[in-house]
């Protein structure tokens, strides 16, 4: 068990993290609780590492990157909120086999937290009223869509409600959960984040040995502001992935990396490669300098 201290900590740490997963992810997988099982396991892991963003580039069809795009969006949602922000729709019928996040964001009201998920329920030209999944709301004097999904800080309790602001969740200094993009391709996304000055890492078994490049990522992930980590799916590695794009990954990773040297399996399932890549990166990040 957490406790919601250690959770509170400073957590923001650079570079800001996120990744890409093909939509391929689910391709080689049938059974449709399977797929769902394999999605919760890549928004866990997010999770866990304090991913702030997934990014979904479609290999083989854009459904299938639409799919893992609702699942993900499904499983990063606080459980309170999911009814009232959510719309019926045939791809979440087996949502609930989801594992749960359980990230500060998606506690229960007993945790105390004075930042809350909500959305907002009335609204008017003076004020709005938000469900924060607590026995009281919260109003916040300015007009809001009704609908919308907002984080608000708890600043007064009141007889039967708090008063509230709404603040943008990237200024929280604890870790806030994940948003999910789309790319049409691999292409699209490397471009991205070429611009964007993203550092890209790209993992892959035929790649540089980890140990060999370990001390070069651990300087960079000091240098750089944001970090993408691009994984490949279950039948092309990323090389693959980028030449059916009519690209050279090397144009566009500053560096590809093996990050589990004489791997004891012919291949790493996408979901279990997600894991194993963020806990290295996170210890990295984390470690003492020299």
């Amino acid at each position: 068990m957490i406790a919601m201290d250690d959770l509170t900590k400073p957590w923001r740490t650079f570079p800001l993290t996120t990744f890409s997963i093909p939509s391929s992810l689910i391709s080689d997988v049938f059974d449709d609780r399977e797929k769902v099982r394999k999605i919760g396991y890549v928004g866990r892991a997010a999770a866990i590492f304090r991913v702030e963003e997934i990014m979904i580039y479609a290999d083989d069809s854009k459904d299938n990157a639409e799919y893992i795009n609702s699942l993900l969006q499904y499983q990063e949602t606080p459980p309170y909120l999911r009814k009232k922000i959510i719309k019926i729709d045939p791809k979440l019928r087996l949502a609930g086999l989801l594992q749960p996040l359980k990230s500060v964001h998606h506690v229960p009201e007993s945790f105390g937290a004075n930042i809350r998920e909500g959305v907002v329920i009335s609204s008017n030209d003076i004020k709005s009223v938000v469900d924060v999944g607590m026995k009281k709301h919260v109003i916040v004097y300015k007009h809001l869509p009704i609908g919308k999904r907002i984080t608000v800080v708890l600043k007064k309790e009141l007889d039967n409600s708090y008063i509230g602001i709404p603040i943008d969740r990237n200024s929280i200094d604890i870790y806030w959960g994940f948003t999910t993009k789309i790319f049409k391709d691999m292409k699209e996304l490397l471009q991205f984040l070429k611009s964007c000055g993203y550092l890209v890492i790209c993992a892959s078994k035929k790649g540089e040995m980890i140990y060999e490049v370990e001390n070069i990522l651990s300087k960079e992930l000091k240098m750089y502001n944001k970090l993408n980590v691009v994984f490949g799916g279950p039948k092309l590695d990323v090389d693959e992935i980028a030449q059916k794009s009519g690209i050279n990954i090397n144009d566009y990773c500053n560096h590809i990396v093996n990050f589990v040297p004489r791997q004891g399996v012919e291949s790493i399932r996408t979901e279990e490669a997600v894991l194993i890549v963020l806990a290295i990166l996170n210890y990295l990040k984390e470690r003492p300098k020299a």
